[in-house]
């Protein structure tokens, strides 16, 4: 019986990342249908300017079964830019949020038509529709063929935020990812550790939470302790993979909530501080200054990102806290103060 790889364990404290979804694209399948090296070599750059060591990217199981050469040329060709500006790719393979992976939404780009897109959608990855389940297995397997091993990425995160009719699915797919698990770490995007724990029983080989808008800097910091005692219960390293800013009037995930005008822009400042006084691996959302990826937060004008295209930063103070360097130097570019009606912005 062949032994299973040593699966590679990393020092969270050392693990410094964020999001990316490249600045034209309102979803993944644009962003690899649109994929450009020069681009990406220019956003790795800026991402290698702040120290960062990791991003976080979402594949697209959509792109992948019509173009499944192209995405894996394109693939290979992030990664080496990765590999080249000493980052690693936290990659999820399918999305448990976001709108219908129809035709349409897919290639919308319109400011609040152009929004995330679940993959696989419903009409395969509920408890449901189990008989459709194969083909996007067919997927795992073919990705797990080619970069279970690959040192070039920090984990493969299975599925992002399944929910309670999907959860099914995602343990399925985890299951398969396990069964021909390499030395890459295999995880999942869990919103909270009642999801994360639902995994450990299966292999997993790090807690992903998240906690995007806390009320308070304390908030968050409680929500970090209890993760990292159960991590330290069950021996699982802990990463924060979704942070952005304090939010004292809610967290913005539901369509037509009120909240002040400075709420809906960045501000890392708020709880920079508070992730860096912790051990944990972190991805603040996102790389680059962008609409928000969820409906909800769209619809109530909320603006996320750091850099610009051109290399400009919406905040320095943010810049320089994430950077850890107080005389870090770049241009400063604030987002409009009419966040949510900014034209310019994708």
């Amino acid at each position: 019986m062949e032994a299973r790889a040593v699966v590679r364990q990393d020092d969270p404290a050392k693990i410094r990342g964020a999001i990316y979804v490249s600045s034209g694209a309102y979803n993944a399948p644009q962003m690899w249908k649109n994929f450009s090296v020069a681009e990406t070599k220019r956003d790795f750059g800026y991402a290698r300017e702040l120290h960062l060591n990791a991003l976080r990217v979402w594949a697209s199981y959509e792109f992948w079964q019509s173009n499944p050469d192209v995405f894996q040329r394109d693939f290979d060709q992030m990664l080496a830019v990765a590999h080249a500006n000493g980052i690693r790719i936290l990659f999820a393979l399918f999305e448990n949020d976001g709108v219908p992976p129809t035709p349409e939404n897919i290639a919308a780009t319109g400011p609040l038509t152009g929004l995330d897109i679940q993959s696989p959608g419903l009409l395969i990855a509920s408890d449901q529709h189990k008989s459709e389940w194969e083909q996007p297995r067919k997927f795992v397997v073919w990705f797990m063929k080619r970069y279970a091993n690959d040192p070039r990425l920090l984990a493969i995160e299975v599925m992002n935020e399944p929910g309670k009719n999907t959860m099914p699915f995602a343990k399925s797919m985890f299951g398969t990812a396990h069964d021909m698990q390499g030395t890459v770490p295999l995880t999942f995007g869990s919103v909270g550790l009642e999801q994360a724990q639902q995994f450990v029983p299966l292999g997993l080989n790090v807690i992903e939470f998240h906690d995007n808008f806390p009320n308070s800097p304390e908030e968050l910091a409680d929500k970090i302790k209890t993760t990292m005692a159960y991590g330290a219960q069950v021996h699982l390293p802990v990463w924060l993979t979704e942070w952005q800013r304090v939010r004292p009037s809610g967290t913005g995930f539901r369509a037509g909530m009120e909240m002040t005008p400075e709420e809906k822009g960045p501000n890392y400042s708020t709880l920079a501080h508070t992730v860096e006084s912790f051990p944990i691996g972190n991805f603040f959302w996102s790389l680059m200054v962008k609409r928000a990826y969820l409906k909800g937060q769209r619809m109530n004008g909320t603006i996320n990102g750091l850099f610009w295209p051109d290399g400009a930063v919406a905040s320095l103070k943010d810049a320089r806290l994430i950077a850890r360097d107080p005389k870090l130097k770049l241009k400063e570019r604030p987002v409009p103060s009419e966040v949510g009606d900014s034209p310019s912005l994708q």
